[in-house]
């Protein structure tokens, strides 16, 4: 559980980053945080879910 807060906390700090990527200089765009949080977190569900169930068919295979 923490190396997904860890995840979380390190997208967030990209969020600089991010708006300049999408070449945002009006400082106007800070509500877009929340979309990009909630994009991060589902980015990092996806890839737990996805690191599970690769995990779950190593098992089953060793079995």
């Amino acid at each position: 559980m923490k190396w997904k807060i860890t995840v979380f906390v390190i997208l967030l700090l990209l969020y600089p980053l991010f708006l300049k990527w999408v070449h945002m200089t009006d400082l106007r765009a800070i509500p877009i945080i929340v979309p990009y949080c909630l994009a991060a977190l589902s980015v990092i569900i996806i890839f737990s879910e996805i690191i599970g169930a690769i995990g779950a068919l190593l098992r089953k295979k060793k079995s």
